[in-house]
């Protein structure tokens, strides 16, 4: 069975860097991309960028990826079926899909909740996700969500299909970060690490620790936070080299850099109906890191019940001020949270779980369409 693996990556640009001897976390391909199941063979398209007309139409439209969209559609006689991890990226092809000019079935994976009515968004962008979500649900074939939660809150407010009903939790690859050995040593002046771009309320944070002398690090993505016209304090570093160099080597120096940390700090600007944060989360927790997150209701779990670490309410200063320096007076109980949080996704939230739960969840839904 021919699968076309509908993602926005360089994949093949990766395998050639894994069969070179490097190391890449599998998460960010979101399958096993180096030995799939003998089942299935993996069928991609490149992600071309379209000419002028279609570049106006996306943004006329909020669109994303409309060239590779249309190719997907126009070579649908080299493929079987769709693997489609980014559902609202894809919304022309489920579009499609829905009124059957797409003739093969796609199977989704949403780390969205399909809750338009979550997010703390304006009403026009309310709108615009209510009429993806629909479009999305209508149109594919198969649907799992990333979490309990997403497909709880989807519920809430979506009369999901039972083909729509279905859960594989998202993990971090543990392997590529356990063959990064290293004595951590936590000194006496703390070193806190922020990275990440998606929703992130870094002046919020960055405002926090102008009010303490401890150290922090933020890894960003270049401009992504502007520090030109903004007061940083000396006991705070913006390095955007880090996670915005196209180099896929970067991701060996950030776990580097997650390991040497002393906790893994994630402020988040606003509530979404997706995951925001999680990538990182289970990346800190990989590492064995004590985390403070904004608290978003989305989230797989709750690192206050699991004492892995603490929550902040959106844009509460004093609430993150108060996380750090209950960590910072706590080195011995912040680093059991560490403990605590490697055990935790060495348990569940791992990238083998979840890859077997794919591909458990991929083949029921190849066999209910009777294509494999």
């Amino acid at each position: 069975m021919k699968v076309l693996y509908a993602v926005n990556s360089d994949c093949k640009g990766v395998k050639d860097f894994i069969d070179a001897g490097n190391e890449h976390p599998k998460t960010y391909m979101w399958w096993d991309y180096i030995n799939p199941d003998p089942r299935y063979q993996l069928v991609f398209i490149e992600n071309k960028k379209g000419g002028k007309i279609i570049q106006f139409i996306e943004k006329l439209f909020f669109l994303r990826n409309l060239q590779y969209q249309i190719d997907v559609i126009r070579r649908q006689n080299e493929y079987d079926a769709i693997f489609c991890s980014l559902d609202h990226f894809h919304i022309i092809v489920a579009l499609c899909r829905l009124l059957r000019i797409l003739k093969k079935p796609i199977f989704g994976l949403s780390h969205y909740s399909f809750n338009y009515k979550i997010s703390t968004e304006k009403w026009l962008w309310k709108l615009r996700w209510k009429i993806y979500s629909y479009i999305t649900i209508k149109g594919f074939d198969y649907l799992a969500f990333l979490s309990d939660k997403l497909l709880e809150k989807s519920l809430e407010l979506n009369n999901l299909p039972l083909k729509s009903r279905n859960v594989i939790e998202w993990g971090v690859d543990l392997d590529f970060y356990d063959q990064f050995v290293d004595d951590v040593i936590i000194s006496n002046e703390p070193y806190f690490m922020s990275i990440g771009s998606s929703n992130r309320d870094y002046k919020l944070l960055v405002d926090a620790f102008k009010e303490n002398s401890y150290k922090l690090n933020v890894f960003q993505k270049f401009n992504f936070f502007s520090t030109k016209d903004y007061q940083i304090p000396p006991n705070v570093f913006f390095d955007e080299d880090s996670v915005s160099s196209k180099s896929l080597k970067r991701h060996q120096d950030i776990r580097k850099l997650y390991k040497e940390s002393y906790a893994v700090l994630i402020p988040l600007e606003q509530q979404f109906d997706n995951l925001t944060g999680i990538t990182v989360l289970v990346e800190a927790l990989a590492c064995g890191k004590a985390v403070v997150i904004t608290d978003n209701v989305l989230l797989p779990f709750d690192v206050e019940e699991e004492g892995i670490g603490f929550k902040v309410k959106y844009g509460d200063k004093q609430g993150w001020i108060d996380a750090v320096n209950y960590l910072v007076t706590h080195p011995a109980e912040t680093r059991i949270m560490g403990e605590k949080a490697y055990e935790f996704v060495k348990i569940k939230y791992n990238y083998n779980n979840y890859k077997e739960k794919l591909l458990k969840e991929f083949t029921k839904f190849s066999e209910s369409l009777q294509i494999i």
